[in-house]
């Protein structure tokens, strides 16, 4: 059985998610936390908070709403088949979802995402795109409905992350077949004979895992953009994506970018990311 905090906003983005839940639970049975955190009104008014009564008041009315659609969201889940019970927590989202899922022992943390990209992503940022800076435990992502988990995409680099992702597929080896995928993108021309003699060459420096299938494509992309080829091939083959994010930030982040993020903000299917740097095998 696997535990899992499901972090819900109550938005329809928030719901695919339970559909996707759904689909893991066929596989493998499911105890879920329905987590919805509240804004903490001191946080917003400090020790000035006593001379704000009235926005108190709306405040706890708000509250009281969040506590009724948390209850409305477990019924509806339950109806689905599905082990859950609720908590509303009051706090900052980010660091009170970590605290809960640690309470709780989840094996992951499901959140369904809006998909924030490119400039407004990077001014604005999102809540899934700080828990995964964050968190020491696995973030799955979702921004569409999706039902079905047959297939599972691995992208690997070989690099120190795909010994990384290869520790964690055990934990979720049963949920489909694997594929280990490895796709170097060229901006220049190769004739077929060349394609298929480098292809060749590195799929015998491939990484192996026990039932897995392995495929190395070499693409044509002037502008060699990995995210973009990744999640159009996971969209038309697959039904998870499992990632690992080296967890850069700041300058680094900035000078290399994500490979992981701009997956999650694209990505039709659910994608299950680990932070290098926070997820401890």
């Amino acid at each position: 059985m696997k535990r899992v905090v499901y972090a819900t906003d109550f938005s329809d983005n928030s719901k695919c998610a339970m559909h996707f839940l759904k689909a893991i639970n066929r596989k493998e049975e499911l105890d879920i936390l329905l987590l919805h955190v509240f804004p903490d009104i001191t946080g917003v008014y400090g020790p000035l908070v006593s001379q704000f009564a009235g926005m108190v008041s709306a405040w706890e009315k708000s509250k009281s709403k969040a506590e009724e659609m948390l209850e409305k969201w477990e019924d509806m889940i339950k109806s689905e088949g599905l082990k859950v019970s609720s908590k509303l927590s009051v706090g900052d989202p980010v660091s009170e979802t970590i605290k809960e899922a640690n309470n709780f022992k989840a094996d992951f943390i499901v959140v369904g995402t809006r998909g924030i990209s490119g400039f407004k992503g990077f001014l604005m940022g999102s809540f899934a795109k700080s828990l995964l800076h964050s968190s020491p435990i696995p973030v799955m992502t979702v921004r569409f409905p999706h039902i079905r988990l047959k297939r599972i995409l691995v992208p690997v680099d070989l690099s120190p992350a795909t010994e990384y992702l290869l520790k964690y597929l055990p934990k979720i080896s049963s949920w489909g077949d694997i594929t280990l995928y490895h796709v170097i993108l060229v901006d220049f021309f190769l004739d077929p004979k060349e394609k298929e003699e480098y292809i060749k060459m590195i799929e015998k420096e491939m990484p192996k895992y026990p039932g897995a299938r392995s495929k190395v494509d070499i693409v044509y992309s002037p502008s060699l953009d990995y995210v973009g080829v990744i999640a159009d091939f996971a969209e038309h083959n697959y039904d998870l994506i499992l990632i690992a994010s080296h967890g850069r930030s700041g300058i680094s982040k900035a000078i290399f970018g994500s490979v992981a993020e701009g997956v999650i903000s694209t990505s039709r299917v659910p994608v299950l990311t680990l932070n290098m740097k926070t997820v401890k095998l």
